[in-house]
């Protein structure tokens, strides 16, 4: 038996009209397991109760989908601001040997499609080295963030290859990703240490390489 019925009908009539069991609490002046036990197995609270998980459900996708987009913009914001910077500092750097060199190797050995990873592949430890060196200097990359990987060819020892390339690129073990293998034997001498893999995982860095390497072109192009 409920003790008060007017606060009873009270809460009755807010749960009528949408109100949650917290709001309804507050406004009747009493715990909200109190206003749970009055409306319990109350068919219009139940239905309330569905009405309000339904539009809860349509405000959080509402709400997710206006993050989303702010995030997009703030993400385009930055690539623009990439871009500009990039343009900017392509004046600056291009007297630089190791800057021509730098994205002349990503140009032929880079992979310029994946918009959200800078990869260079290549059989010749040098390259890497250059490319690594490249990418401190000019680009900023702590060095602590550039990773690699090995794709090694069938009866390739793994644990030479690794050390190999350890010495050519002076990256620490810690800083490899874990390894593949190719179901074919190795075919030329050049690739005995497995081909290379220097990853550096940054959108916003993409974008100012790719940009730096389009005005390189254009001016090469001359």
């Amino acid at each position: 038996m409920v003790r008060n019925e007017d606060k009873f009908e009270q809460a009755l009539q807010f749960r009528k009209r949408g109100f949650t069991l917290e709001e309804i609490a507050k406004i009747c002046e009493v715990s909200k397991g109190t206003v749970s036990k009055w409306l319990k197995n109350n068919a219009i609270s139940e239905g309330v109760t569905k009405q309000n998980k339904k539009r809860a459900g349509q405000e959080n996708a509402k709400r997710l989908k206006l993050m989303s987009k702010t995030r997009e913009r703030e993400r385009e914001t930055k690539y623009r601001e990439a871009i500009r910077s990039a343009e900017t500092e392509y004046k600056h750097y291009k007297s630089s040997p190791l800057f021509m060199a730098g994205l002349m190797l990503y140009y032929t050995q880079g992979d310029l499609k994946n918009e959200h990873q800078i990869r260079l592949s290549g059989t010749e430890g040098k390259a890497h080295k250059v490319f690594i060196k490249f990418a401190t200097e000019f680009m900023g990359v702590p060095k602590a963030n550039i990773h690699f990987w090995i794709l090694l060819y069938k009866g390739q020892s793994e644990e030479l290859c690794m050390k190999r390339w350890k010495a050519a690129t002076s990256l620490p073990y810690s800083q490899f990703y874990k390894n593949q293998y190719i179901n074919t034997k190795k075919t030329k001498d050049t690739l005995h240490n497995g081909v290379g893999n220097t990853i550096i995982g940054n959108t916003v860095l993409k974008h100012k390489l790719n940009r730096w390497i389009e005005l390189a072109l254009k001016e090469l192009a001359k």
